[in-house]
Formats: C-alpha cells, structure tokens, sequence
C-alpha cells in the first residue's frame, strides 16, 4: 500500500495466502466442533453438575473453539486482501525483497506480510518491522537505514519481487 493509500481501521489487511490460511484455519476448527459436542454429550452424563469438571472442561473447549471461529470470520469478512501484481516496483505488503547490507556485505531475504501474517523462520517480516517500515514504497537501488539496537544498518535493495 502507498502512504497516498487511504486504510480503512475497521479492515483486516492480509495477503492473498494469508487469507487462504484463515480459510484453512477456519474450516479445521470448523472440524473440532463435533468431537467438543461429543465430549460434551459424554460429560453431562454425570447428572451432577456441582463439580463435574469433565464437563466445565468441554464447556471451557468449546467456549475457546467458538471464539477462534469468530475471530477468523470477522477477519474473513472484513478482509481486504491485498494483491502485489498491481502495486508497481516499490516495496509494499507481499512484496519479496532482497537486501545487501552494505557494511557486511551480506544479503537477506524477506517477504514483507501483514502484522498477523509474520513468520520469520519462513522469511516473512512484517510491514510495521524496522525493516519494513525502511523498505516500504522504496525501489531497487535504494539504500536504507534500519535501527537495531546495536545501531543503525544500512543496506541497499537489490531486489523486489512483486
């Protein structure tokens, strides 16, 4: 998204595979809802409510279950996915980027996601990171200075994959 791009707050920005995964996550809790029935069923057998906790249990796992399920519907139904294809050549969310951190001579790797879609162990950084914030609306052969707390790393974007 550009800084001329307006955001809706009450929208819930992800990227095309971010809302594929709510879809998945939604139809696997989705899933969970017969077996909690059942354990519910199985626990109310004991007609003594007072301290059955099998059954505060099933009631707690459902309760639980039902709010991961809200959660992802109102984000599904509040999504505004956002697509890299028509965004240009600068960095936005979904966008690849490649960096070469000029003191080192090193070269990272980076999807930038939205908050909800961080993982970096996958490569995934989000928007809002040091780094994202840096590399947003820049272009190939830009140089960047991102703050870390051992001080300030610049690096140059050699890549962006949109």
């Amino acid at each position: 998204m550009s800084s001329s791009d307006s955001l809706n707050p009450d929208a819930y920005y992800v990227t095309k595979s971010g809302f594929k995964k709510l879809e998945e996550d939604l139809a696997e809790l989705k899933n969970q809802r017969p077996a909690i029935a059942e354990s519910l069923r199985v626990a109310m057998q004991d007609k003594d409510f007072r301290e059955n906790a099998p059954l505060d249990a099933a009631r707690d796992a459902q309760a639980h279950l039902e709010a991961k399920i809200r959660n992802i519907e109102s984000q599904i139904r509040t999504a505004v996915i956002i697509s890299a294809d028509d965004k240009g050549k600068s960095a936005h969310i979904g966008s690849k980027i490649k960096l070469l951190n000029i003191e080192k001579k090193s070269e990272h790797s980076f999807e930038l996601v939205t908050p909800s879609e961080v993982d970096p162990k996958n490569g995934k950084i989000s928007i809002e990171s040091p780094v994202g914030l840096a590399a947003s609306n820049k272009n190939v052969g830009d140089q960047i200075a991102v703050k870390t707390p051992s001080g300030e790393v610049e690096f140059k974007i050699i890549e962006i994959t949109n």
